[in-house]
This record gives C-alpha cells, sequence and structure tokens, in this order.
C-alpha cells in the first residue's frame, strides 16, 4: 500500500520533522513517500504531484498556519482521486475532533496526539480487517457517525526510530533547517499554550540524541533548531549538550527554546566562557512583565532573574537573543502592555517579536474566553481581536507598531540611529516605534512596498514632520547605518548630494594625508587614493560622531530624565557640547574586510 505522507510548511526553508518521525517509525512495513510543499505554492500544483504518485492513502501534518490551505488541497484530491483515503494529524487537528470531522467532509481519519505509534496501527488495519474501533488515538467515519476512539497511551521514546537518516534529505541538509526534538512535553502549564496539556517530560536516549547531531553536522546541516519547549530544564542536561554541540560544531549553528528565569548562573558562566560567538541562538518567551497577567495565566516568571540572564547572555557577545511577546493576554490593556514593551527593549535583544494572542484549540485560555469578553477569529490561526481591556482600536494601532518594529529593529539596518532616537528624542522605544508606526499607515505606505532607500527617506520625512531636534546628528547616524548596510560601495544614496567631484577629490586626499589622525588600524592598511575612490565612501558628519557612540549623551539623558527633564532638553545639550567638533568618515568595502562587512573609521575636524 503506497502511502504519502505530506504537509504545507511556511517556508521552503522549512523541513517538517512530524512526517519524519511518522514515516521512521512504519517505512518497514509500507511504501511511504514524503511530500513537502509550501502554503504559497498554488493549490493545483500541489494537487497534480500528488495525484501523480498515485497513493492510497494520504496524510497531511495540520497547523494552524497551513490548515486551511490544506483543505483547499484535500476538497480537489478528493474530487479527482475519490478513491484515496485522507488521514490528518498534528496539534491542528488533535483537539475539537468532532468539529473537524463534521466540517471536512472528504476526511476520512484523524490521527489525534502523538501518531508514530497511531497511525502505523491504522494503517495495518486499513490493509487488514478495517476494525477500526481498536486504533486507540483516531477519529473515523461509521456511516453519517463520527466516532472518537480513547487517547492512546503517551510512546516510549526509546523505542521510537531516528527521523534523521533519510538518505533523501542529504542533498538538502545545507540549505534548509533542521528540526530536532531531545524530549518531548513541558513542565509548565501557561494556559494561552498547547504545549501545557501535555503533563510532564520525557527524553530521548541523550547518546543516540548525539549521534544523530553528529550524522547530520557530517551530512552538511548549517542550521539544526531544537523544538524542545522548555532546553534548560534540567541544568546537567542543558550542560552535557551545549558541552557536545561547542566541542562538535564544525560551523553550525543551533537555536534553542530556553526559559531564562531558570538558567543556572553555572551554565551561564559555561556558556559566557566556553561558546564560539554565533554558534547559538536563544529564543526566549517572556510574552509580558504584567504580574496580574502571568498569574492569571499561570505563567510563573521571575523577571529579574530572566533581566539577570539575557544580560549576561549579552555581555558575553557569543549568543543572539531574540524575545517573545504577546499582546491581548488577559488583564493586558495597552498602557501595561507599553510598559511590558519597554521592559523587554531596555534588555536589548537582538530581535523583539511582537506576536498578538491566538486562541488556540484545546487551550485554557479558548475556554474561558467568554470570562475575558474576547474576541476572536472564527479560523486559523485564531488571533484575538479584542478583550475587556484591549479593544480592536489598540490592536490596530499594535499592529501599526508591529509592522516598523519588524522593518526597522529586526532587520538591523538602522541601529545607530534608532538607539539615538529613543535615546534622545522619544519618551520610550514604545513610543518611537507608535508614532512612526502611525505616521507609516497615514501616509499610506503599507499598500505599497519599499527598497532599502525607502526606509530611509520615510524615516528621515516622518522626523522631519514632527520637527525632530538635532537633525544634523540623526540624519549623520543614518548616512553611517546605509554605508554599513551594504556589502559593496552603495551605487546610490538616499540623501541629496552636495558634494561636487572637487570636494570629493580633497576629502580623499585629506583622508590619506590624515592617515595617523584616524581611529582603529586605518594607517596601518597603507590605502591610497586611488583605493579610496574606487572601495571607500567619504562624508564629512557635523558633530563628533566617537561621542555620539560612546553614548556620552546618553547618560546627561538619564541624568535630566531623573531631574524631570526631556529627551529634548537632552539633546539640546549634546548641541551645546559638540556642535564645534566635526567627524570625517571613512567607510571600506570589499578587500579590507575579511568577514565580507565593510568597516568605517573617523578622525576629528575642526568645526
Amino acid at each position: 500500500m503506497k502511502v504519502i505522507l505530506s504537509t504545507l510548511n511556511a517556508k521552503y526553508i522549512h523541513t517538517s520533522l512530524a512526517i519524519r518521525c511518522l514515516k521512521a517509525y512504519s517505512e518497514h512495513d509500507f511504501d511511504i513517500e514524503l511530500a513537502e510543499y509550501t502554503i504559497k505554492d498554488p493549490v493545483m500544483n500541489i494537487v497534480s504531484d500528488l495525484f501523480q504518485r498515485r497513493p492510497a492513502v494520504v496524510g497531511f501534518s495540520c497547523y494552524i498556519w497551513n490548515i486551511e490551505e490544506t483543505i483547499k488541497v484535500i476538497d480537489i484530491l478528493k474530487k479527482v482521486m475519490p478513491e484515496v483515503t485522507i488521514v490528518l494529524g498534528g496539534p491542528e487537528v488533535s483537539y475539537d475532533t468532532g468539529y473537524w470531522m463534521e466540517r471536512l467532509v472528504n476526511v476520512d481519519f484523524i490521527v489525534m496526539g502523538e501518531g508514530e505509534e497511531t497511525l502505523h496501527h491504522l494503517l495495518k488495519t486499513i490493509e487488514g480487517d478495517q476494525k477500526y474501533h481498536f486504533v486507540y488515538g483516531i477519529a473515523y467515519r461509521k456511516g453519517s457517525e463520527t466516532v472518537i476512539n480513547p487517547p492512546r497511551p503517551k510512546a516510549e521514546l526509546k523505542d521510537l526510530p531516528s527521523p534523521h537518516r533519510f538518505q533523501e534529505d542529504i542533498p538538502h541538509l545545507a540549505n534548509r533547517v533542521v528540526y530536532f526534538e531531545t524530549s518531548r512535553g513541558c513542565p509548565f502549564n501557561c494556559q494561552f499554550c498547547l504545549s501545557s496539556i501535555e503533563v510532564g517530560v520525557r527524553y530521548y536516549d541523550i547518546e543516540r540524541t548525539k549521534a544523530d547531531i553528529l550524522y547530520l553536522i557530517d551530512q552538511g546541516a548549517k542550521l539544526i533548531k531544537f523544538v524542545d519547549r522548555t532546553f534548560n530544564i534540567k541544568r546537567d542536561y542543558a550542560l552535557d549538550m551545549f558541552a557536545f554541540l561547542i566541542e562538535n560544531h564544525q560551523g553550525c549553528v543551533f537555536q534553542f527554546e530556553i526559559t531564562a528565569d531558570i538558567m543556572r548562573p553555572e551554565v551561564l558562566d559555561y556558556l559566557a566562557e566556553h561558546a564560539p560567538p554565533g554558534i547559538f541562538r536563544f529564543e526566549i518567551g517572556v510574552q509580558s512583565t504584567n504580574d496580574p497577567t502571568n498569574e492569571l495565566v499561570k505563567r510563573r516568571q521571575n523577571f529579574s532573574k530572566l533581566t539577570r540572564t539575557v544580560t549576561k547572555i549579552k555581555e558575553s557577545g557569543k549568543i543572539d537573543q531574540h524575545l517573545d511577546l504577546i499582546a491581548g493576554l488577559p488583564l493586558e490593556d495597552y498602557d501595561t502592555f507599553r510598559k511590558t514593551f519597554n521592559d523587554v527593549f531596555a534588555l536589548g535583544p537582538e530581535e523583539l517579536q511582537l506576536g498578538f494572542l491566538k486562541m488556540l484549540r484545546g487551550t485554557g485560555l479558548r475556554i474561558d474566553a467568554a470570562k475575558y469578553n474576547y474576541t476572536y477569529m472564527d479560523h486559523a490561526p485564531y488571533e484575538m481581536l479584542s478583550s475587556d481591556v484591549m479593544p480592536f482600536t489598540d490592536i490596530v494601532r499594535l499592529k501599526r507598531l508591529e509592522d516598523v518594529l519588524e522593518k526597522y529593529w529586526n532587520a538591523h539596518r538602522m541601529d545607530h540611529t534608532l538607539n539615538y532616537l529613543m535615546s534622545h528624542s522619544f519618551p520610550s522605544p514604545f513610543d518611537f516605534f507608535q508614532a512612526f508606526g502611525d505616521y507609516w499607515e497615514g501616509q499610506g505606505w503599507q499598500k505599497i512596498g519599499h527598497q532599502l532607500e525607502d526606509l530611509f527617506t520615510r524615516l528621515n520625512a516622518f522626523l522631519l514632520e514632527r520637527g525632530t531636534p538635532q537633525m544634523d546628528v540623526i540624519q549623520g547616524l543614518m548616512k553611517l547605518d546605509y554605508f554599513l548596510g551594504h556589502k559593496y560601495k552603495p551605487r546610490k544614496i538616499w540623501w541629496d548630494f552636495t558634494q561636487n567631484k572637487d570636494e570629493w577629490t580633497a576629502l580623499v586626499k585629506k583622508a590619506v594625508e590624515r592617515a595617523q589622525d584616524f581611529t582603529g588600524d586605518f594607517a596601518q592598511l597603507g590605502i591610497g587614493e586611488r583605493e579610496l575612490q574606487k572601495h571607500a565612501m567619504i562624508e564629512v558628519l557635523p558633530f563628533d560622531l566617537e561621542e555620539v557612540l560612546a553614548k556620552r549623551s546618553l547618560a546627561e539623558a538619564e541624568v535630566l530624565g531623573a531631574a524631570g527633564g526631556s529627551g529634548n532638553a537632552a539633546s539640546a545639550a549634546f548641541s551645546r557640547d559638540h556642535s564645534s567638533q566635526a567627524t570625517l568618515l571613512v567607510v571600506l568595502y570589499q578587500q579590507h574586510t575579511p568577514d565580507g562587512k565593510p568597516r568605517y573609521f573617523t578622525a576629528k575636524l575642526e568645526g
């Protein structure tokens, strides 16, 4: 019996761990093929591909991001192959299973919960006596009736074969994300998360885990994302695995979900001392810093300990951190979420992900939605639309904030500029992103695309429109960020160009003549005029750039803030102290950067 296990991934570079686990368990008894698509693929292309493979059974792994597109595929597939048996599984259909069987008339079976043993038993039964009432963990049709069998006990993880040894995966390992689990379950009980439903944590055999990781690295894997809900729940286990990965990484990057407030100091010390820069990425779900909210959703969190962990990791300079927030949780109104956002932004994460509460099937919050007057989308992703303390108007505003947060902060296109703005020109990071997001939508920019230059001109227009002080400093930082955002010398710039050829030549000569005055090893590079002409951008900034980047003015702003001052007052103080000094900025590209990134050097000029 030919079986195809399929899913629609969110992106092409993603891979499905679930269907590989299912194939590994059942491939010795059935002819099983994997077929991965994306949610962007045309439905007819997917159906045509499945049709040509001529399966007897097609199983789809279903999640909130792919269920609606999967349904379209199923409905057409059943029309062109009415004889095919359709099986669904995955977290999206494991809860409210009766609803799915009633809604999806073209689905024959649903596998609930862990699927390895259940799917194998189901396939044996389809091929055999078809006595489906003996198959625990499935829902099926008996005439016009839907039958939902009792759940199957959890599998012994030591009995499950590895999903990482398929020969057909090897050519793609270097170009796609490998998802890997070392455990199943979660020790926490957060009411907005499906992981809270499974009690306890089970681990795979650690030696098999290590062997699989070594195999993937040896076969060319470049990015492995661990899907464990809390990778660091056991101190000794986390230390052992981190040490193993550090010793054997061979340039592979590893991403983990960690709970920061339970990270032990000795683990942090070990990582700070031994982790090579860039091989680890941590995803940390903060969600909210509002204590009443966290208590209500049963999320235990010590923010001071979380801050200690995030700060120590950041200070080590070894590990990128991605912090998550959820807007719309109970008791979290617009003002308390503003505080949450600013609390977390102050930790300086490389990425700050702003998500919106999703009322997932099976979770406590969805069951109790009426208590908090939640309205939410009827279909996946079930995103909340309003609550008793967060009206839809606030959700719309936060969506605008999220848009510019992604485009500017998380994309790291203007780090120097944004840090200055949020320290000097706006009351807080939240207020900057919110004001800019409101302006962005007011200009209709959400309806049109953008190039890199557009991001700079639009920020500049926003700042000019509101009469932002110290625009000479801000625009200078924007120029620096623009130069550093290119791998090669940019062919065009976003600001009005005022230098003529003679002025440019004079700056080139001055840079060569004053090589000893520049920061860093500029003089040792021995660069001549011809090389600067070809491989450098040179600009005069009307302020002391090194002073700005050293953040001396930030300390002034903090003092003024404590005394009841404002960001604008700090900017005025900055102007008085630094307007007499100018900077000659040189940015070098290509051959002078072993890592492929541009480098910049500065020399002071008299104003």
